[in-house]
């Protein structure tokens, strides 16, 4: 089966809800397969700490201190990023509940590298809803296309990616420049074989004289729909769903994406934290070693990217929301991400895509810098945002907090230097500014429609990324 084929499959399976790219007359249709760069959003739902992972900090000074840290003990100085090192008891480890899964300082010594961090990231808000948005698309007040969607869509233009944006994040609008799919995980086997109860059955549910009556009727509907639309988006529609209902076949590629074996553990085990390494590769109930069947919905992710039929994707954990009993929740929440995290750097590798690919870290906003009564933290405006990709200089940190955890600025001349908030020589890192950098290196500021969909005009150009 050819990988071109994949442009039938969206009418076929209902993989996806729009399909401007079928019968756009500005992309060729020999090109239906995209070789990257690639674009993927990682979103921690919720809000997380990011002082438990690349803002390490200490209980500030005072009776009553402006910063409370119960569980870190010491902060280690990681090519510029403070991670969190030491508690009371040893060694900081990101566990889930007492086991070990991730360890901090050796992420940023090893996969981390490639990440630039922005600490100090001010997402003005509190509110769950508007700094999902605000992050994903640099704009709290508008809800404008994610950055994802809008990667999409632009390469959309110029290539007949069947694809082009998997969906599997919290906010994912798309401002009709492209259509959004979502991946149907482990229902392909019912979707290749539809007249099959079970994708195992000897026999169908139906004959073949009612299967291809079935099959006709519904040509001839679609046929009617097609004469009947009006509206130049459904006329688009409808003739993309008739072209894709032609080419059933092409669902075997996508069943064998989903169905491919999973990687062997040995090939990630070199690169597992030393001290996470047991629990890791234990195996689970189902049979597959724990980090394999952490990275499972990244996998299927990462497959589309390197088989060349998807562009863009976003995907989210939650769990961050720790109003209560903070340090343990948000430690379980924090370990299992930053893992999957460890999983895409160290599986991109092996596919062939890490140096075409960009990942975007991000979250709603962070936590308090005090606990509440219930040992929980609240919503805090100030977060922390990382990226990796083709050309982004890794292994360093832009912008601060201070003691306090509250934002610091940076440097207009030189935004690897911070000043204090209220120096005029600086400014408040926020979304816009880093979304406004990320759409000139993703090129996404030459789309034609990119002026439709405007940032802040208070959040000017900074050169973030050089």
């Amino acid at each position: 089966m050819e990988r071109r084929n994949f442009i039938k499959l969206a009418g076929v399976t209902g993989l996806s809800l729009l399909f401007p790219w079928a019968t756009s007359s500005r992309a060729n249709a020999d090109e239906q397969t995209w070789g990257g760069p690639y674009f993927l959003h990682m979103h921690a739902g919720g809000g997380w700490d990011p002082t438990m992972f690349c803002d390490g900090k200490l209980t500030a000074e005072g009776v009553t201190p402006d910063y409370e840290n119960k569980l870190v003990t010491s902060v280690q100085d990681v090519g510029g990023i403070p991670v969190p090192s030491q508690t009371k008891d040893g060694k900081f480890l990101l566990r889930d509940n007492t086991n070990p899964v991730e360890d901090p300082v050796h992420f940023f010594q090893t996969v981390g590298k490639s990440f630039l961090v922005f600490n100090g990231v001010d997402t003005q808000t509190n509110n769950h809803d508007t700094g999902t948005q605000g992050v994903a698309c640099g704009h709290n007040d508008v809800e404008l296309p994610s950055l994802a969607a809008l990667f999409a869509g632009y390469i959309a233009q110029t290539r007949n990616i069947p694809m082009a944006f998997l969906a599997g994040g919290y906010y994912n609008r798309t401002g009709d420049v492209v259509g959004a799919s979502r991946f149907p995980g482990d229902k392909v086997p019912l979707l290749a074989q539809p007249f099959m109860a079970n994708p195992n059955d000897d026999k169908p549910l139906v004959s073949d004289f009612a299967m291809q009556r079935i099959l006709a009727l519904r040509n001839d509907r679609l046929v009617d729909l097609q004469q009947r639309a009006t509206l130049p988006r459904n006329k688009r529609t409808i003739n993309a769903l008739v072209d894709a209902s032609r080419s059933g076949g092409a669902l075997g590629l996508l069943k064998s994406v989903a169905e491919a074996p999973a990687p062997a553990i040995d090939t990630f085990a070199n690169d597992l934290p030393p001290d996470c390494k047991a629990y890791l590769t234990a195996a689970q109930n189902g049979g597959n070693p724990r980090f394999i069947d952490m990275g499972r919905q990244l996998e299927t992710i990462l497959r589309c990217f390197a088989a060349g039929v998807s562009a863009s994707a976003t995907w989210a954990q939650g769990g961050f929301d720790t109003h209560s009993n903070h340090d343990t929740n948000q430690q379980t929440a924090m370990a299992n991400f930053v893992s999957r995290i460890r999983y895409v750097m160290l599986r991109a590798q092996q596919l062939g895509i890490k140096d075409k690919l960009y990942v975007l870290v991000t979250s709603d906003f962070g936590r308090t810098p005090r606990y509440n009564t219930g040992n929980g933290k609240d919503h805090w405006n100030v977060t922390s945002v990382l990226l990796a990709g083709p050309g982004v200089s890794g292994g360093r940190a832009i912008g601060k907090t201070d003691s306090g955890q509250k934002a610091m600025r940076v440097a207009k001349g030189n935004v690897a230097q911070t000043v204090a908030d209220n120096d005029s020589n600086g400014v408040r890192m926020h979304a816009g500014h880093l979304h406004r950098e990320m759409r000139r290196v993703l090129n996404v500021d030459k789309a034609n429609f990119i002026g439709q969909f405007p940032l802040p005009a208070t959040d000017e150009q900074i050169p973030l990324l050089g």
